[in-house]
């Protein structure tokens, strides 16, 4: 049985950037944008970023450096948050986006998307957080 890490502070989050191509709509320049608007408009601090270029969506978890670092670095930095520009950056497979949001609270964070899908609790929300679009 893991234990849980105590609660992190919902002020304070780790911002985790992925891209799989150079070439992209929702590039590493515009994810660092839409999380820092949306770290302006609710108040929260960012206390560290961490991007994997050229790492594909379905690419477990150990393979994927900055993921890692994130997720270590929400307790390093007592945040609550785990941040992502869209829910798709963190992976478009469900059992992958679901260990990283199990391992995010774990560690006493929540996993969000900037852009506000499946933050809430409705099932639609639940939906959203598979990773299917």
């Amino acid at each position: 049985m893991s234990k849980r890490a105590s609660t992190g502070s919902p002020r304070v989050a780790v911002a985790y950037i992925r891209v799989s191509k150079d070439e992209q709509k929702l590039g590493p320049e515009a994810q660092r944008a839409s999380i820092e608007a949306w770290a302006a408009r609710e108040g929260i601090q960012v206390a560290s970023w961490h991007v994997d270029a050229g790492v594909c969506s379905v690419t477990p978890i150990d393979g994927r450096p900055a993921l890692c670092g994130a997720l270590a670095a929400l307790r390093e930095h007592g945040a609550g948050v785990l941040v992502v520009a869209k829910r798709d950056r963190i992976a478009r497979d469900v059992v992958l986006t679901a260990g990283v949001e199990r391992e995010a609270g774990r560690l006493g964070a929540r996993v969000t998307s900037a852009a506000g899908e499946g933050n809430g609790s409705s099932p639609a929300d639940g939906v959203m957080r598979t990773g299917i679009d």
